[in-house]
């Protein structure tokens, strides 16, 4: 429970955490059948542009994780925003409050 009453909505750490991992061992079939469908010279060619792939696209895979989850930690009211990536009206809000 969150001061006023409010409750929180969503996902938990762990729900994301979960949620990461899950999107983390999807690529590991999807760097083998790529594997499968580039021709190349040799076998440890084809593993090389496969793992680069893949490695590019967890990499944005991360970033656009970390882009959605700041996206929906901001719509949250400023008392169950759990970020330093708040609003500009969030920050001048919890400055007014007496600490």
């Amino acid at each position: 429970m969150l001061p006023g009453g409010l409750q929180a909505h969503g996902f938990s750490v762990f729900g994301y955490v979960v949620l990461f991992v899950a999107c983390g061992a999807a690529t590991i079939p999807l760097t083998l059948g790529i594997v499968r469908m580039i021709a190349g010279a040799s076998w440890s060619q084809r593993l090389d542009r496969a793992l680069s792939w893949s490695m590019t696209v967890w990499i944005l895979g991360v970033m656009i994780f970390y882009a959605a989850m700041v996206l929906i930690e901001r719509q949250r009211p400023c008392e169950m925003q759990r970020t330093n990536q708040i609003t500009d009206a969030c920050k001048t809000y919890l400055d007014s409050l007496p600490r």
